[in-house]
């Protein structure tokens, strides 16, 4: 997906966690075992993503500081 903002401008200014918000506000959803069961997928991707980027920060810089990606919550 192409964007004209940078990644760190788009975390930066929490777009993503404003449009998830926005979907979690929504009570019916939680209700949703569909729902919830896609979310857990996510959270684990995040948990990988997150695993693997430590893993490349290490790699390239062994005091680099690791990242935490936040997981969602119902």
């Amino acid at each position: 997906i192409m964007s004209f903002m940078s990644n760190k401008a788009i975390l930066k200014e929490g777009i993503i966690d404003s449009i998830v918000k926005k979907l979690f506000l929504n009570r019916t959803l939680k209700k949703d075992k569909g729902f919830q069961k896609q979310v857990k997928k996510l959270n684990k991707a995040l948990s990988d993503f997150e695993k693997a980027a430590n893993a490349e920060l290490k790699a390239m810089d062994p005091n680099a500081k690791p990242i935490k990606v936040d997981k969602y919550k119902i």
